[in-house]
């Protein structure tokens, strides 16, 4: 144990260029594909709960609830299929993942916004726009950001696959350890994958706790 320990330190530590390459690839491909699809799934969540777009949103939940539980290797597979290979089609396929979480959490948020809350607000004299911004958003800011936050684990884990399909990124690291059976090799690209991961959480995390106001935390 403890001289695999050292071998993946040895390996870390003589192709630190190396990893570190890799590493900005990986943050590239995930800020890329995962700021597409936190602007896109907000967007898109709510215009599926605007008046008169109920029947539409309760579709749109249904279906990313189910879309949800699609393999992620499946998403990159298919748009591999139709886009070859590269760093933009795994750009793609992350920014469809991504975006399931963040479109379910945001409207079934914003479905949820008392509709009390927004009577009372109309009564006081606000606009559609205004309730919407100054009522439903604030309160569905934590369903919101927690979707944010799942959105964006879920690509840095998924962005190692992506690999295999010549995005390059850490996962290009895994890959390669796996072809020649080097454990040290996969660990040593596993490592920073899952230390990225926590630490973007942790980020949002306290993000979340910024952005939440105080009667609404719990």
């Amino acid at each position: 144990m403890r001289s695999e320990t050292m071998e993946v330190f040895e390996y870390m530590v003589e192709n630190s260029g190396y990893i570190m390459e890799r590493l900005l690839e990986h943050i590239f491909i995930f800020l890329a594909s995962w700021s597409m699809a936190v602007v896109a799934g907000v967007a898109i969540a709510i215009f599926v709960t605007r008046p008169g777009h109920r029947r539409a949103g309760s579709l749109v939940l249904s279906i990313t609830g189910a879309t949800q539980a699609v393999p992620s290797i499946a998403v990159i597979a298919l748009v591999f299929l139709f886009m070859g290979i590269g760093a933009a089609p795994a750009i793609v396929a992350l920014f469809l993942y991504s975006l399931v979480p963040v479109v379910f959490n945001t409207a079934s948020g914003l479905m949820n916004v008392s509709m009390k809350m927004k009577e009372a607000a109309k009564g006081m004299g606000m606009t559609n726009r205004q309730i919407l911004w100054k009522v439903e958003m604030p309160v569905t800011v934590p369903t919101m950001l927690s979707g944010i936050r799942s959105s964006a684990t879920i690509n840095i884990g998924t962005a190692a696959i992506a690999a295999s399909i010549g995005a390059g990124g850490l996962g290009e690291i895994i890959f390669t350890g796996l072809r020649m059976t080097k454990g040290p090799m996969i660990i040593a690209g596993a490592i920073p994958v899952t230390l990225l991961a926590i630490a973007v959480d942790i980020i949002l995390g306290f993000s979340e706790k910024a952005l939440t106001s105080k009667g609404l935390r719990t």
